[in-house]
């Protein structure tokens, strides 16, 4: 029934990307204009750092192929060149300096050790946005940026996507030791998110249809609005903030399920019924947490996972999104840009509702 956390990390990044509290952040009403250049920028979380930095006034160039949504950007200078060829690529900025660049998408340690190595003389302050896949045990509840991470393999053939992103991670710190900023966000949803995993539910309830929720909706929830993770990034490099950072939330207190399928619910003026049948019930029946119920991660898996700590981000000035306006974002993009509306991964229809009647059968509580 479990699937391993980092795959399911690395599968959002593809398809999309000790604990002190630390100074506490003070907004500036008028920031001096920096110069910002975005490695990629065009795909999902790319964008939303693009938008963060354009509303604080900063000047900001692109740096990619030009074949990701060509069109998105039309207004930013952009310098072409293909990172997987090498550090050769790096050229033509080679002569340009920056205050800050931020890199949003590798997931090859290959491609951060060249771009810093190209860039180390040429840029103040390095921001590289990893995962909380690079965390070596989900069964601690808390985990903060001191807490363990992966052990790297001798072989590097061998090596994850948690190891990747750990090794680019101590890359950054290595080429600008006082000067950098390490994003470790979990699920990235909203804007531009094609995920369709927090859309699963969101459409179930816009369809008021009956609906079979995980477990008994006590196991929390975490993701964090993609234009969070890009708001921060620019917060980092305007008070130069180094180090680590998790950019979990949806909130800092805790949230679970329960109360984020009742808050969807009335934010969407759903009439659906839900279901918690309890854990065991959806074990003896074979249904998957992340696979058939997209997003849920039961205490009794991964008790972690679902609850990384946000304390010095938010010391640090992290500033939340509504889970409503995530909501909405989320289904807009969906119906705005994919093809069918119906969400490819969970449970089928057929499959839902044949559970539901099992689960009537069997005289479990139902709840609104």
């Amino acid at each position: 029934m479990k699937r391993s956390r980092r795959e399911f990390l690395k599968t959002l990044s593809v398809t999309s990307i000790a604990l002190g509290a630390g100074p506490i952040y003070l907004r500036s009403a008028t920031p001096i204009k920096k110069k910002v250049l975005v490695l990629g920028g065009t795909k999902f979380v790319g964008p939303a750092v693009v938008n963060a930095a354009l509303k604080r006034d900063h000047n900001v160039t692109l740096f990619n192929r030009g074949i990701t949504n060509p069109g998105l950007l039309p207004e930013l200078p952009l310098i072409k060149g293909d990172r997987e060829k090498g550090i050769g690529a790096y050229e033509p900025l080679k002569s340009m300096n920056w205050d800050v660049v931020i890199d949003v998408w590798p997931e090859k340690a290959g491609l951060v050790d060249d771009a810093t190595k190209a860039l180390q003389m040429n840029a103040k302050h390095y921001i590289f946005v990893s995962s909380i896949a690079v965390y070596r045990d989900f069964q601690e509840v808390g985990l903060n940026e001191n807490s363990q991470v992966v052990e790297p393999r001798t072989n590097r053939s061998e090596w994850g996507y948690a190891e990747e992103k750990l090794s680019s991670e101590r890359i950054v710190a290595k080429r600008f030791p006082k000067n950098h900023t390490v994003l470790r966000p979990g699920p990235i949803k909203g804007w531009r998110d094609s995920a369709k995993d927090l859309y699963y539910w969101l459409y179930r309830l816009k369809e008021d249809r009956q609906i079979l929720g995980p477990g008994t909706g006590k196991d929390p929830l975490q993701f964090i609005d993609v234009n969070d993770v890009g708001r921060f990034a620019v917060k980092s490099f305007e008070n130069k903030l180094n180090g680590i950072f998790n950019c979990t939330g949806p909130r800092e207190k805790q949230l679970v399920w329960k109360e984020f399928l009742s808050i969807a619910k009335t934010h969407l003026g759903s009439d659906s019924k839900i279901y918690w049948p309890g854990e065991e019930f959806l074990k003896t029946h074979k249904v998957r947490s992340f696979e058939d119920l997209p997003l849920w991660a039961p205490l009794s898996e991964d008790r972690g996972f679902m609850q990384i700590s946000m304390r010095k981000s938010v010391a640090n000035g992290f500033e939340f999104t509504p889970v409503e306006k995530t909501i909405d974002e989320t289904i807009r993009w969906v119906e705005k840009t994919a093809k069918s509306k119906v969400p490819s991964g969970g449970l089928t229809k057929s499959m839902e509702s044949e559970l539901i009647k099992k689960l009537e059968r069997s005289n479990v509580k139902k709840t609104n």
